[in-house]
């Protein structure tokens, strides 16, 4: 009688054994098919080299608020609403330095809005020639309903999308690639295929940005280093002459 209960018990542990090894392997498989699908989507941190080298974004337009509420006498002190200072890390994506940016507050709201910033999650390279705040809040006042106004999202998601170029493009390289060709100016295709022309300005000796009608965006940060690309700071919103559908 005893015998035929230790052999019910090494039964039933073997079937427990069993059990567990079952539902292990369901569990490594669903990972393994989780990690598949964001391995094609997502930029993977692991093949990241660190680096402990950081550059200061600005808040100019956060400060310039501040200044505007201490003149009204809505604030009393800069104080009361100090802007921390953030970083650009070059070991991080875009999507994230972009998000920690007070001065792209707006523009990373956008992205998100229009479903653009999963782009700059994924491993690229991409140069983005992002947006500030202060451009995009004067847009928002020609368009009722402001930026999130579902009737002016195509728009949107074309002024956007004509801010993000794949490819590495720093501005060594586009000086680089000008002096090969003996030129200064060069075409580079954003995302929705648009051309953005980057011209040596003779005057000043700075890049700049044009469309095909000759409007032009100045640069205000050049060419900080991401883990997926280049990240510009722009002076204003350049809108596309003419773009495919994304």
């Amino acid at each position: 009688m005893q015998a035929e209960l230790h052999d019910e018990e090494r039964m039933m542990a073997a079937g427990l054994r069993m059990e567990a090894v079952r539902r292990l392997g369901m569990a490594l498989g669903v990972t393994l098919v989780l990690s598949a699908c964001e391995s094609g989507a997502r930029q993977d941190p692991w093949m990241v080299r660190p680096s402990a080298r950081a550059d200061v974004m600005p808040a100019s337009s956060h400060e310039a608020q501040n200044a505007e509420l201490i003149s009204k006498n809505v604030v009393s002190s800069s104080v009361a609403f100090a802007a921390p200072t953030t970083m650009s890390y070059p070991d991080r994506p875009l999507a994230e330095n972009l998000a920690n940016s007070v001065e792209m507050s707006d523009y990373t709201v956008a992205l998100e809005s229009t479903g653009l910033m999963s782009t700059l999650r994924r491993a690229g390279p991409f140069t983005v020639f992002a947006v500030p705040n202060w451009p995009l809040e004067a847009l928002a006042k020609q368009w009722p309903g402001g930026l999130q106004s579902p009737q002016f999202e195509p728009q949107m998601r074309a002024i956007l999308s004509y801010t993000i170029v794949p490819g590495k493009w720093d501005e060594a390289h586009i000086r680089k690639v000008m002096a090969q060709r003996h030129v200064t100016t060069i075409a580079l295709y954003t995302l929705n295929g648009a051309v953005l022309q980057v011209r040596l300005e003779a005057a000043s000796g700075q890049l700049v940005l044009s469309n095909t009608r000759g409007e032009i965006n100045r640069l205000w940060l050049t060419g900080l280093p991401q883990s997926n690309g280049v990240l510009y700071f722009t002076q204003g919103v350049l809108t596309p002459t003419s773009s495919r559908p994304i």
